[in-house]
């Protein structure tokens, strides 16, 4: 047997359990008492003693936007309809079942409040048609005309006082929505007009409460406006005492004006307003039931919280003055942060220009007026005629040479011609000339990508300037819309982020849809069409707070990994290595793989390697265009002397949301991907750095797969005995092993070649698909499923 103590900690329990039950549901539990209320009212209201115009308006309501609570709402009217009798109770249901005619495809585009209207003027003709063997009265005919307008305006203000979910517990109350909830409100307190206990009358004294409130809240205006539609609502439905009005709007008036006061002014002032008309007319209903309501109102107006009445003003009269402090302390923030990350930017360049116009040894170079020496010597059929004596071939020689290599051919040309030195000066005039033009071309083309990638900088500041100053609100509606569009039941949607590869979307849809379904199938595309990104369901939780929903949160999909092994070595090893490298994420979604050699293997290599990457690397992270990148950093390593100091750059963007490699390459060694028994090679067309003969850079694009082997490495690691061909097909076999790494790559090609005393470095890549574990198709069912159609 039980002790009582175990008896009373179960019983402790279970009250626990009903009381976090409805913690948990109180929005679902209130709404549906809401409308099973003000359905039972609003069927039983009677308006020129012949009209029931408020019960498919409610039903209208609840069917289209809160669905969940139409059995609620269907028992509340009903009920109330039984109050009027058998024949409305018949009306009401017949009215029910023609409304669901709306969904259908012909009267979809009707206005839901026009398509009431037609309702209930309708079964209303064929009721009474019926009713009085085909004759009906005038009086009827215009009974059924009120009913049908009533009808029409109580579903306008019905849909305006109850928007959906969401915001009809967030949205800030408006005057519109404000007079919409009064003007119900009013019709409500007639349909309780039975419900008097003693002295005390429910809908009066529930009115002169709202009158009281009112005044609190806003003064004179808000309370007269209350007051005279009140004392207007209630009069029409009595067709008599219109001498009420005048009493209401009084009270009203009254009540606000002692509002600096305090509530005892308030009240006392409300019975003054009544006790004055008492003495001012008699014929009007001002009876102890009507005194007996004004002090129970009275009495509870006291009681009410203060903060009730401080949440209800913010609602209606919000102070604007801090919100717009507080915004425009956020822009003043947001664009001293996107000018100051210009500013930087701006600097970092300036120097970096500044520092390769700073020459090592400055030399001046006379200008000479050019001549046609050849032209004019008597020797020139000699040197240039069929049997030339070599002229032309040496001078070719010049042209291909170095500065350094050119001491020998200068030689040879003087002793075959007459005049070597014009010759020389001649050949130089024409080699600076052409490398001049060279960079004037490249300059030109470089400075427009800059101005380009600065205007759209610019631009991106403007447009958000011009935004709305509410974060992502353009944004949210953008989904919205497109929710619209496809059928998509929702009750909110948040856009957290909108950064590249960051980007985070919260929808709350209804429990009742498939969310699971709509999510992957719907939603997704509709996200990736709107930002071209790729995106995944990371989290679907069921919340009951503040009312019951499925929360569906959408990030950026990555959608492969990459995984990345590096061998590097010097010739000496030493720290100074010619080669350098750098692996680093741009955003979640992009990663930026660099590869540089610097021509030797001394400390200026070294040094000149790091100045490549440093570089690359600072105009990547502050979001300047690849390509303008290549062009600054080629036009500016081309500012120097004839220290032939050069670099090779290998640049490769993994975008790891839309698979896909692009490469930059400028002197560099071949990138090589390796799919299965399959390798695809990437081959540089350009020159190094800092040597321009050429100002064109080209992007090549690769798709990657699931399995990839991605291969870069600098011009160390081939040997000079072997074609590179075979030292390819050697590649594609070794690499076939799933464990390779960067390191035993190398190790392997030592002992196969006698690789060349250089630096060496191997970038090892390799790309696995993230399968996420949201999807409800996997890869092995639907492998099974082909296996099962072949066969």
């Amino acid at each position: 047997m039980k002790t009582v103590y175990e008896q009373d900690r179960q019983k402790g329990v279970g009250w626990r359990r009903v009381l976090q039950y409805i913690q948990l549901r109180k929005v679902s539990i209130l709404c549906a008492l809401t409308f099973f209320i003000l359905a039972f009212f609003l069927a039983q209201v009677v308006l020129f003693e012949a009209s029931v115009p408020f019960f498919l308006p409610i039903l209208a309501l609840v069917s289209i936007r809160f669905p969940r609570f139409l059995l609620w709402t269907l028992g509340g009217a009903f009920l109330g309809s039984i109050t009027l009798g058998f024949g409305q109770v018949v009306i009401h249901a017949i009215q029910a079942i023609f409304f669901p005619l709306h969904g259908k495809k012909i009267f979809r585009k009707i206005p839901i409040s026009l398509f009431v209207f037609l309702d209930v003027i309708c079964i209303q003709i064929i009721w009474q048609l019926i009713s009085y063997g085909g004759e009906i009265p005038g009086f009827v005919w215009m009974a059924i005309a009120y009913e049908g307008i009533l009808s029409l305006f109580m579903t306008i203000f019905l849909f305006q006082l109850f928007p959906p979910l969401p915001e009809l517990i967030h949205k800030q109350w408006t005057m519109e929505r404000l007079g919409a909830g009064l003007l119900v409100g009013a019709l409500v307190l007639t349909g309780m007009s039975s419900f008097i206990f003693g002295y005390v009358s429910i809908p009066l004294m529930l009115v002169q409460l709202v009158i009281a409130f009112s005044a609190a809240v806003g003064g004179v205006q808000l309370a007269t406006v209350v007051a005279v539609l009140s004392g207007t609502i209630l009069s029409i439905s009595k067709l008599s005492f219109s001498g009420m009005i005048a009493v209401y709007a009084v009270t009203g008036f009254l009540a606000g004006l002692h509002k600096p006061f305090g509530r005892l002014w308030q009240a006392f002032s409300m019975l003054g307003a009544t006790f004055f008309f008492i003495l001012y007319d008699s014929t009007l209903p001002l009876d102890s039931v009507y005194i007996g309501s004004l002090v129970a109102a009275s009495l509870v107006f006291f009681v009410i919280p203060s903060s009730w009445i401080k949440y209800s003003k913010e609602q209606l009269f919000p102070d604007t003055s801090k919100l717009l402090l507080r915004r425009q302390k956020w822009m003043t923030e947001k664009v001293n942060h996107q000018l100051q990350e210009f500013h930087h930017f701006v600097d970092f360049i300036t120097r970096f220009i500044s520092e390769r116009f700073e020459p090592k040894v400055s030399v001046e170079k006379e200008q000479h007026v050019p001549f046609s020496i050849c032209q004019s010597c008597y020797q020139f059929d000699r040197c240039w005629g069929e049997r030339s004596n070599g002229i032309p071939s040496l001078i070719e020689q010049w042209q291909s040479q170095p500065s350094k290599s050119r001491t020998i051919i200068e030689k040879n040309i003087q002793y075959k011609c007459l005049k070597p030195v014009q010759i020389v000066k001649e050949l130089t005039e024409r080699e600076a000339k052409g490398q001049l033009n060279n960079q004037l071309q490249h300059g030109k083309k470089m400075l427009a990508f800059k101005l380009r990638d600065m205007g759209n900088h610019m631009s991106n500041i403007i447009s958000e300037l011009e935004e709305n100053i509410t974060l992502y609100t353009s944004h949210e509606e953008e989904v919205k819309q497109k929710f619209a569009q496809c059928s998509i039941p929702f009750f909110q949607v948040d856009v957290l982020e909108v950064a590249v590869g960051k980007m985070e979307v919260v929808c709350c849809l209804p429990i009742e849809s498939k969310v699971k379904m709509v999510g992957e199938r719907l939603i997704l595309p509709i996200l990736y069409d709107l930002w071209k990104e790729p995106f995944e369901i990371t989290s679907m939780k069921e919340m009951h707070h503040p009312y019951e929903h499925i929360q569906m949160t959408c990030k950026s999909s990555v959608r492969f990994h990459v995984s990345h092994d590096v061998y590097t070595s010097s010739i000496r090893n030493t720290i100074y290595s010619g080669d350098a490298y750098a692996v680093f994420p741009l955003h979640p979604g992009l990663m930026a793989v660099i590869l540089s050699d610097g021509m030797g293997n001394n400390v200026e290599a070294h040094r000149e390697s790091r100045r490549v990457m440093q570089f690359m690397r600072e105009c990547l992270n502050k979001k300047m265009d690849p390509e303008t990148t290549m062009h600054t950093l080629h036009y500016m390593m081309s500012l120097q002397d004839d220290t032939d100091s050069y670099a090779t750059v290998d640049l490769a963007l993994i975008d790891m949301q839309k698979g896909e490699l692009w490469s930059w390459k400028a002197g560099s060694m071949s990138t090589y991907l390796i799919r299965g028994n399959d390798m695809r090679k990437i081959e540089s067309q350009h020159v190094p750095f800092g040597f321009l003969p050429t100002f064109s850079i080209e992007a090549r694009k690769i798709d990657i797969k699931d399995g990839d082997s991605i291969l870069m490495l600098s011009d160390g690691v081939f040997s000079s005995d072997v074609s590179i061909e075979k030292q390819e097909l050697y590649y594609r076999e070794i690499l076939q092993n799933p464990s390779m790494n960067a390191e035993r790559f190398v190790k392997l090609l030592e002992e196969k070649y006698s690789l060349p005393g250089d630096d060496r470095t191997v970038i090892f890549m390799k790309v696995s698909h993230i399968i996420p574990n949201w999807s409800i198709f996997s890869p092995r069912q639907t492998a099974k499923n082909e296996e099962k159609m072949v066969q």
